[in-house]
């Protein structure tokens, strides 16, 4: 796929992500509600619970990446993310063949997983969540993979300075309301020119204020602060000594197509399947209150969200 060079431009780019009734919220409760959803316990873990009868949730957290020609709710449209994002990596030296990679909200490990068998890759994936560090461990077993998985916070990096080559952060920035502290602890523990490579879910710069807050709802909705743009991430990089070198915009292959299916989602529910479809939750304890709920906070929300792959490099001293 063809990408855009783009140049974080200091005199007009916002410096950094804007305080807001979301990112300035106690982010002690922010902690917990997030770990409380990943470890499924609580309402909101269960539309994850619900992911797991259709993904690869088990292993892979991500918005997931098809062609057009693709299927994306069933099948492997996670690990094809992983993979698109492997494939930046690649493309810079040193390549990906042997290298120290940090996976930044590594999850429960399938990222690390796939990025050291199909790249070569030796892995280090930190996540905030135990439960999760838990599964990645118990994934990894038995499977070759050059891995180690360790619980912590994104924001303080517990690594020496140049530890890494390359570093990723696929769909987990989006969970973080100090995105600016993240970026400052790459480039201390990333290698001299080494790359970054960042999918994430962002929302639309141009939206108006009455779309903003159906972002924030959204947000709220599932456990995380407010969105940013591609322009505030622009100027986090920069401000964190990380030169960007490219910008995609991936929508199209992963949260473009997700309204389809919210949509017939929403169909269902005013159809005669409804109780059938309540049913079948209750069959596997999930509540289908909170799970609706979440449905229809995204489903108003995705017209105002994209998703973009940001790669960025540390600079040299």
């Amino acid at each position: 796929m063809p990408t855009s060079r783009t140049a974080a431009n200091p005199s007009t780019a916002i410096r950094r992500f804007p305080n807001s009734s979301r990112s300035s919220m106690d982010q002690n409760s922010l902690r917990e509600r997030i770990i409380d959803q990943f470890s499924y316990r609580g309402k909101r873990a269960d539309i994850w619970r619900a992911f797991d009868l259709l993904l690869e949730t088990d292993e892979f957290l991500n918005l997931g990446y098809s062609e057009w020609y693709q299927p994306h709710v069933f099948g492997s449209s996670q690990r094809r993310l992983v993979t698109e994002v492997g494939s930046r990596i690649e493309s810079y030296p040193p390549g990906t063949d042997g290298v120290r990679l940090l996976d930044i909200g590594c999850g429960r490990g399938g990222p690390a997983i796939h990025l050291t068998n199909r790249f070569g890759s030796r892995v280090t994936g930190l996540d905030l969540v135990p439960y999760n560090i838990e599964r990645a461990t118990e994934n990894a077993r038995g499977k070759q993979a050059e891995t180690e998985f360790v619980v912590g916070d994104a924001t303080k990096l517990p690594f020496a300075t140049d530890s890494f080559t390359a570093c990723t952060a696929i769909d987990a920035l989006v969970y973080l309301p100090d995105r600016n502290s993240v970026f400052a602890g790459v480039a201390d523990v990333l290698e001299p020119k080494g790359v970054f490579v960042v999918s994430d879910l962002v929302m639309r710069s141009d939206v108006s204020e009455t779309e903003r807050r159906v972002v924030d709802s959204f947000a709220d909705a599932w456990d995380m602060p407010s969105i940013g743009t591609v322009e505030q991430y622009k100027a986090a990089l920069d401000d964190s000594n990380l030169e960007l070198e490219t910008v995609e915009n991936i929508t199209g292959h992963s949260v473009g197509r997700f309204r389809k299916w919210t949509s017939l989602y929403l169909q269902l529910l005013r159809s005669p399947t409804r109780s059938l479809l309540e049913r079948l939750y209750r069959a596997y304890d999930l509540d289908p209150t909170g799970i609706t709920e979440q449905v229809k906070a995204a489903h108003r929300a995705l017209p105002f969200l994209q998703h973009v792959v940001l790669v960025a490099k540390a600079e040299a001293p």
